[in-house]
């Protein structure tokens, strides 16, 4: 089975490649029945703001890739450098990016960004 480790930095100027990403990450796991793993990185955390105006959009599609089996999470360090608090974005798993990749590379994901 395929391991994929997808990587959304997409900000909430660019919803357009957030989506794509959702989508590449929902076809591959309910089409292709790969293992995905899926982490809003740098100003992709932008995305998960719960007061944007797509928000409740990006709230059923988050929640589409957790029922899917897709492990969703966001980087706190990016969270944090962005002066963005947990209590403003959606309520996901924290992880700090550049160890989250390196376990995911370790345990055979495949890595691809958007």
């Amino acid at each position: 089975m395929a391991k994929i480790f997808v990587i959304s930095t997409s900000g909430k100027d660019d919803i357009n490649k957030t989506n794509m990403a959702i989508n590449f990450a929902l076809g591959a796991r309910n089409n292709a029945k790969a293992d995905v793993a899926f982490m809003f990185l740098g100003r992709g955390v932008e995305s998960l703001l719960k007061n944007s105006g797509n928000s409740d959009a990006m709230d059923a599609q988050i929640k589409k890739m957790i029922s899917s089996g897709i492990d969703v999470s966001y980087c706190s360090v990016s969270l944090k450098g962005l002066g963005l608090t947990k209590e403003l974005i959606f309520d996901l798993r924290d992880v700090m990016g550049g160890v989250e990749t390196v376990k995911r590379i370790e345990e055979g994901y495949n890595v691809i960004t958007f």
